[in-house]
């Protein structure tokens, strides 16, 4: 299977931005004659300059967030922070983000990249949980909404760059312990961490050690009351609730040493490795009861109870080596090679009692997930004149296979289409890359990357090859309109592979009716691609006082997959499949300004808007809908304010996505999305020149998910009513931290 791309679109770029080009340059010759023949100097990134100076003179939008940044909120993991970014919304319980979403999109249509590549150990959408990696070993996170020929391109609406700590060029000495509680509705549970940076650089050899451990507690309780309705007369015939009670621990060990060696000539050998476990066991317990006269709400009895321990084990594990050699005339080589491996072991209990006390059901699940992969590749790049020239090619090897096993009562139960599977997956990747200098003012990057995917699947028995190409161009176009000033443009084409377990052929019995549908694979799932434009200014105040930003989007999906319900020779079946061509566009703001101009510089303030739209065209239907899982719109308001007079600091962190219908495309299945209103604040005092005390409070407001669903029959009458409510609980936590 081939996917186009669309040369034309390069061209209609070409055309927009040419004649603002030259007649910049015709400006610039006017004012010096040798202006025509001025080059960009070569740009050297370091590790600690400002994060918006990072951002400004990069080729393409990337909003930066570095350890300075990290530092204010005193956040345990990477998804703590994400969520108080530009277009970032979670799922997961109250108060805890789990699986991150850019612009709206389902979490497989964002790109999570560590040091700039994959990793392995994530969900069947092939994305890893940001809650599980700790924040202290984080040097900078990256927001990458249109990406370069040099970077992977599966992030239809963007990528999530987390850059580990580097090895530094002077001695690094720090550390931080945290202790604190989160408190529940029916409980408590302790959090504590430990994290620590030690480096140095002696003769030829840069390294660090960066380590993090400890355990982290969270807490859901949810109340679930059900009605169902006769549809011909709209009478009720069944009521029942069930309340919650889950209690959930992790222990984490992170660590990720770093090795630098200069080597003769110039070059340098680069050792890094990243390795990550997290040891989860939950518990929950849940209530039952029911009304024995459903129409009236009388006769309220106990209808028994259902205990649930889990345990589940993950971890990822990663060794890269590269030669990075320098070339005569500006020129550099580097070669990598890397092995990693992710995997996830679970076993789960479920005993389920009748109102007696009397066990009814034992259910059993042992479901392991492993993940390996091996790649290799190269890199060159060169200046020459105007041009800062570069291409690579790579080659990976993944293999992943998925086992699950579940007994009810002692008797296998049929396994779901999901549940065991081996793929393994051969990539092929090139790409070729040049940073133009059109003038001092104008950057042109074009570029193009190409790969090839095969990939061997087998569930069931069953065998299922496949294939396929991307061609990928991209062109992004940025105009220094001055020193504080920005202009970007960019026009890049991206493709997500379609989700393991949606290729399988197997089907999974469920009751076969339009509520409650059998579940199958489709193997002839196309992979989506999408044409995305972006469209950006960018003003950067003195002395790097801040910046504001404005962004249009577009994203022009084909392909779009979507699951559908449809009824077979007999029963209803559920099944991915590509239903048409979807449209997802928007604006995003942001801001982070120093308040000098009202005599406050102490003071930084923090805002990001983002306004979502969508539309997806039902290639069978016709009906014109918005995309699942996307809210309208999402916000963050907030502010850092130094006290230099009592050594202190404090900041407050405001983020809200409103309600709404989590799947239009479904109307006889109505499910409510609630709002969610998140509430941080911290208080930091310094002890010393080299130690502080950090106070930080998250989900103050105590958030709460009500969610409302609805089901219809065929004629559009009510079948059934579900409310939920959701609640996590607030959190305070107490951190010592220091560098030396």
């Amino acid at each position: 299977m081939q996917l186009k791309h669309k040369p034309l679109m390069a061209v209609i770029l070409m055309t927009l931005i040419l004649p603002t080009v030259n007649a910049e340059e015709d400006k610039d010759a006017q004012a010096s004659s040798g202006a025509a023949d001025a080059t960009l100097p070569e740009i050297v990134v370091q590790a600690d300059r400002d994060d918006f100076e990072a951002r400004q003179t990069a080729p393409a939008t990337r909003l930066v967030y570095g350890r300075e940044e990290l530092d204010r909120m005193n956040e345990l993991t990477v998804g703590d922070y994400l969520r108080r970014l530009p277009s970032v919304t979670f799922t997961g319980p109250p108060g805890t983000p789990k699986d991150v979403r850019l612009r709206g999109m389902d979490k497989g249509y964002t790109q999570i990249l560590i040091d700039g590549e994959p990793v392995p150990g994530g969900g069947k959408e092939r994305q890893i949980q940001v809650d599980r990696l700790p924040l202290d070993i984080v040097e900078r996170i990256e927001i990458i909404r249109a990406p370069t020929a040099d970077l992977p391109n599966e992030g239809l609406a963007g990528t999530i760059n987390i850059v580990l700590r580097d090895a530094p060029t002077t001695r690094v000495t720090g550390g931080r312990l945290v202790t604190g509680r989160v408190f529940g509705e029916k409980t408590h549970k302790d959090t504590w961490n430990v994290s620590g940076q030690y480096g140095d650089a002696t003769g030829d050899v840069r390294w660090l050690f960066n380590a993090s451990v400890g355990q982290r507690g969270e807490l859901k309780t949810k109340s679930k009351s059900e009605e169902g309705f006769v549809a011909a007369t709209g009478v009720r015939n069944s009521w029942k609730d069930e309340f919650e009670d889950e209690r959930t621990t992790s222990d984490g060990l992170d660590f990720s040493p770093r090795v630098n060696v200069k080597l003769d000539g110039g070059d340098e050998l680069v050792l890094t490795s990243f390795f990550s476990r997290t040891d989860e066991t939950k518990t929950r317990h849940v209530d039952k009861f029911k009304y024995n006269t459903p129409a009236t709400g009388a006769d309220y009895v106990g209808d028994g109870t259902r205990d649930e321990t889990e345990d589940k084990l993950r971890e990822i594990a990663r060794l890269r080596a590269e030669w990075k050699h320098k070339l005569a005339g500006n020129g550099s080589l580097s070669v990598y090679a890397a092995v990693q491996r992710g995997g996830e072991e679970k076993d789960k209990t479920t005993l389920e009692y009748n109102a007696a006390g009397a066990l009814t059901k034992t259910a059993v699940e042992d479901a392991e997930q492993d993940e390996g992969e091996w790649f290799t590749g190269l890199k060159w790049s060169r200046t020459l004149g105007r041009h800062q020239l570069g291409t690579g090619l790579e080659y990976a090897d993944k293999s992943r296979e998925d086992v699950k096993v579940t007994t009810e009562n002692g008797v296998p139960k049929t396994s779901g289409r999901g549940d065991n599977f081996d793929i393994r997956e051969q990539r092929w990747t090139a790409f070729l890359q040049d940073e133009i200098g059109l003038g001092a003012a104008h950057v042109l990057t074009p570029g193009l990357r190409a790969q090839r995917i095969a990939r061997e699947a087998e569930a069931g028995g069953q065998s299922f090859p496949g294939s396929f190409n991307a061609v990928s161009p991209s062109l992004h176009y940025l105009w220094r309109v001055n020193g504080r000033n920005n202009l970007r443009a960019s026009v890049t084409e991206t493709f997500k592979p379609p989700k393991f377990d949606d290729l399988s052929p197997l089907t999974e019995t469920k009751t076969g009716t339009l509520t409650d549908p059998d579940k199958s694979g489709n193997p002839d799932l196309k992979p989506e691609t999408a044409t995305g434009w972006e469209l950006g200014w960018e003003h950067f105040l003195p002395r790097h006082g801040g910046v504001f930003g404005a962004n249009l989007f577009y994203r022009d999906i084909h392909d779009k997959v979507e699951s559908r319900t449809a009824l077979g020779d007999t029963r209803y079946v559920s099944r991915p499949q590509n239903v048409g061509d979807a449209g997802v566009w928007g604006v995003e703001l942001d801001a982070r300004p120093r308040m000098d101009i009202w005599g406050m510089p102490e003071l930084m303030l923090r805002f990001n808007y983002t306004r979502l739209y969508s539309e997806l065209v039902d290639s069978v239907t016709g009906i014109e809908t918005r995309i699942k899982d996307q809210p309208p719109y999402v916000y963050n308001v907030g502010f850092d304010w130094q006290l230099p007079r009592w050594d202190a600091a404090w900041g407050v962190n405001y983020n809200y996505t409103p309600r709404f219908v989590k799947n239009p495309a479904e109307p006889l299945k109505l499910d409510v999305e609630p709002e969610q209103k998140l509430l941080d604040l911290y208080v930091m005092k310094r002890l010393s020149k080299t130690a502080a005390l950090r106070l930080t409070a998250a989900n103050l407001l105590d958030m709460k998910k009500d969610k409302d669903k609805s089901e219809f029959n065929a004629s559009g009458q009510l079948t059934k009513k579900t409310l939920e409510v959701e609640r996590g609980g607030p959190a305070v936590f107490v951190a010592l931290e220091g560098k030396w």
